[in-house]
């Protein structure tokens, strides 16, 4: 189809053939609005005379596009051209681990474990969101799967450098191209090395079956091959559905038991999440720093798309109530690298505080070891303490009488601790604040030493602060009622920090709020997903009308996992890091059609109800329980 070349299609134009598969050809384009390069994607099906199948693949992509992961390459338009549907997405120059392997195996290296498991980690957070999201990939193989870094390129012959990703692609490519084509009851699909036994039979298949190509994909970075290999298609199938996986040499039995685990026949009886696999692994390979952080659990946040109901979100250009009057933001540098911290793996959590951190079972045994240690040394101080004798040493203690041993309570004026349910730890250190050069709405850059403290990783609700309302008496905040799961605004700086002291907790400090946006390093990103100031067009997605619902905006989160920190609601922030004339308050992150750099901060008199009626906020802690 070279007769495509040079020519536009809507808003790209085709420039080279990039690879040819079996169910694609694959172009660089450029797209003429975003002025960036991307892939262009032309599936082989014909459908114009077909308008139910046309519908059905637009459905399908529909839902694969609303995906929003930095782990998933992005869709960004999809249609279709003389009966030939195409898919418009991320361009990503980084080969593939297939081609990385590949030269890797051909000099008899292999991945080291602890880089084996940083990949998996990013590969099974993206898989546990798409499948939260009711969408299954299906196809999960090291051809699918590119290896990225935003500044350098990646050279076969080396070792992987910490700053490369794993991103998934080709999601929900195979669904799509069933949707297009007459597929029908039975037939297989897919790549029979990394098969499910479910799939390979042409068995109704779930997000499980991408679990076992993931185990595959796992099996293969440590062994040097994928564990069922023959002459014909037919006898990789039947190995897939019948033979057990053989164990790779020289590596450890409890990893081994984590491959197995993975790659067991029956769906019912392997992990039911490609998180438990990934927590498995870690604890297996020995790193119980990292470990335990990936067993929180993170639900599907509120306002994801289902597969039966796909939305995306408009994509007009932001324009600005008349009610609103707060200035624009300034001009924003050019891009830079994403800063990414590796120091803790926190997945996302869905923001209910009723929601409790779950543990592995092996750290459930060990905790209920330490229980009942600490109930044998409690009573043996007692047996003690109760039999001697009191022997006072001073006058004042001359009339005391141990009548019994009881745990001591927290003086009455001391505050409980908040709960850690919901927030994030944000390590001690010198950050970087402000922007140079100083205007009116920034200030001049200068390095802040912090504390550790604890963030909201999302606004407050509306339900959150219905609850509190409900339970206190409070007032209404000026924007009400409002819908459940979207942040509560309309509050003043007075209202929202009574909320928070409600909680034990309090606003966090105006350095405190820009280090957990723009996270660490002598030079932070300015917005939460890095230097862009549109991310490569997804900031331009975001509801230009009204607030959205926290969480459902998976581009919008910074290098400490904490959301929508821009461009929903502006939050207030306590003490500020500037001199401040009286009874003026800071807030920051802009909001819904105005979103602003992470150093942009807005000066507030209290009676300025053209800007309180789009205020938010989160809350923070020193410490926690």
């Amino acid at each position: 189809m070279s007769e495509w070349l040079g020519k536009t299609f809507g808003n790209v134009r085709i420039e080279k053939l990039l690879a040819r598969g079996g169910m694609a050809e694959v172009y660089l384009g450029s797209h003429l609005n975003l002025e960036r390069p991307v892939a262009v994607k032309f599936l082989h099906s014909y459908i114009e005379e077909e308008p139910l199948l046309l519908e059905r693949f637009r459905r399908e992509a529909k839902v694969v596009a609303g995906l929003r992961h930095p782990n998933i390459v992005q869709i960004f338009d999809f249609d279709t051209f003389d009966g030939h549907p195409f898919i418009v997405m991320e361009y990503l120059k980084g080969p593939t681990l297939a081609t990385y392997l590949r030269h890797l195996h051909q000099r008899k290296k292999r991945i080291p474990p602890d880089q084996v498991a940083r990949l998996l980690k990013e590969l099974s957070i993206a898989l546990d969101y798409a499948h939260k999201q009711g969408v299954v990939h299906r196809d999960i193989k090291p051809g699918n799967i590119m290896l990225h870094n935003k500044t350098d390129d990646i050279p076969l012959d080396q070792p992987l450098t910490d700053d490369v990703e794993a991103v998934i692609t080709d999601f929900g490519l195979v669904r799509i191209m069933n949707s297009t084509s007459h597929t029908l009851s039975g037939t297989v699909s897919g790549t029979p090395a990394y098969m499910s036994p479910e799939q390979a039979r042409g068995d109704p298949t779930d997000h499980r079956t991408d679990i076992y190509s993931l185990g595959i994909v796992l099996y293969e970075m440590l062994a040097g091959r994928v564990p069922f290999e023959a002459d014909s298609t037919l006898t990789v199938l039947h190995m897939q559905i019948h033979t057990v996986p053989p164990p790779i040499p020289g590596i450890a039995p409890q990893v081994q038991q984590v491959i197995d685990h993975a790659l067991v026949k029956n769906p019912d009886d392997r992990y039911q999440s490609s998180r438990d696999l990934a927590v498995d692994y870690y604890s297996a390979i020995d790193l119980p720093r990292k470990a335990p952080a990936i067993t929180f659990t993170y639900a599907t946040p509120p306002g994801s798309v289902a597969i039966d109901s796909p939305a995306l979100a408009e994509t007009a250009p932001p324009t600005k109530p008349e009610s609103a009057v707060e200035p624009k933001p300034a001009a924003v540098p050019a891009s830079k690298p994403k800063v990414e911290s590796e120091a803790e793996f926190k997945p996302p959590a869905r923001p209910d505080p009723a929601s409790q951190p779950v543990r592995s079972r092996g750290w459930l045994a060990i905790g209920l070891m330490s229980l009942i240690g600490i109930a044998v040394l409690a009573f043996g101080a007692y047996r003690f303490l109760a039999a001697r004798p009191i022997i006072p040493n001073t006058a004042e203690t001359a009339n005391v009488q141990i009548t019994n041993i009881v745990a001591s309570p927290l003086p009455s004026n001391a505050p409980a601790l908040p709960e850690a349910t919901g927030m994030l730890k944000v390590d001690a250190g010198t950050y970087e604040v402000g922007r140079d050069p100083a205007d009116d709405y920034h200030s001049a850059s200068e390095s802040i030493s912090l504390n550790e403290f604890w963030i909201d990783q999302y606004q407050i609700t509306n339900a959150k602060y219905e609850r509190y309302m409900a339970e206190t008496g409070a007032p209404q905040p000026m924007i009400w009622p409002a819908e459940a799961n979207h942040p509560v605004r309309g509050v003043t700086w007075d209202q929202a920090a009574a909320y928070c002291a409600w909680l034990n907790k309090r606003l966090p400090n105006e350095a405190e709020w820009e280090a957990a946006g723009r996270g660490p390093g002598p030079e932070p990103q300015l917005h939460p997903w890095g230097d862009d100031p549109t991310d490569g067009g997804n900031v331009l997605q975001l509801p230009n009308d009204n607030t959205y619902e926290v969480g459902s905006q998976f581009f919008n989160v910074s290098p400490f996992q904490v959301y929508d920190m821009v461009g929903n609601v502006w939050e207030w922030v306590g003490e500020p890091y500037g001199t401040l004339p009286e009874g003026v308050r800071i807030l920051r992150g802009g909001r819904y059609s105005n979103p602003v750099d992470l150093a942009y901060r807005l000066q507030v008199a209290p009676d300025v109800t053209s800007y309180i009626q789009y205020a938010g906020f989160r809350c923070a802690a020193s410490q926690v329980r």
